[in-house]
């Protein structure tokens, strides 16, 4: 038996320059917005390396804007 889960999914980018050096998702259950999953991964390594302070203020920013946003679907989903 086919289930379908409607989600919504955040993506993110650390660029340095023009040049992504990780990215990083979000993706929450729209039907029970409590459950979100975050991931992450490297995607250019020597990049990566001398940058790591600034591509972890970018993962900090991305992981704010994905809590607001859940806290935002669990509110609505209280008020109905």
């Amino acid at each position: 038996m086919l289930e379908v889960v409607k989600t919504t999914t955040f993506t993110g980018q650390s660029k340095i320059g023009d040049v992504v050096a990780k990215t990083f998702t979000a993706t929450i259950n729209t039907e029970t917005p409590e459950e979100m999953n975050l991931n992450h991964w490297v995607v250019n390594y020597p990049l990566y390396g001398p940058n790591r302070a600034s591509v972890a203020a970018d993962e900090v920013v991305f992981e704010d804007m994905a809590y607001a946003f859940q806290a935002q679907l669990i509110e609505e989903k209280a008020a109905q």
